[in-house]
């Protein structure tokens, strides 16, 4: 089986939950979306901590 590409974890951590949180504010919130500021904190976060793994597997 061959391995998944590396971007694919990434992509997957940053849009998977975005999605859950945009369908859960248009179920029960009823308001037009997730604010943007909200988006970009999370893709910041996981660019983080995708950089985190990176530099930590090129250590070990």
């Amino acid at each position: 089986m061959d391995a998944l590409p590396g971007w694919v974890l990434p992509l997957a951590l940053f849009l998977v939950p975005l999605l859950v949180a945009l369908v859960v504010n248009r179920l029960f919130h009823k308001r037009s979306g997730i604010a943007s500021i909200w988006v970009l904190a999370w893709f910041v976060t996981v660019c983080w901590v995708f950089a985190l793994v990176v530099i930590l597997r090129q250590v070990r």
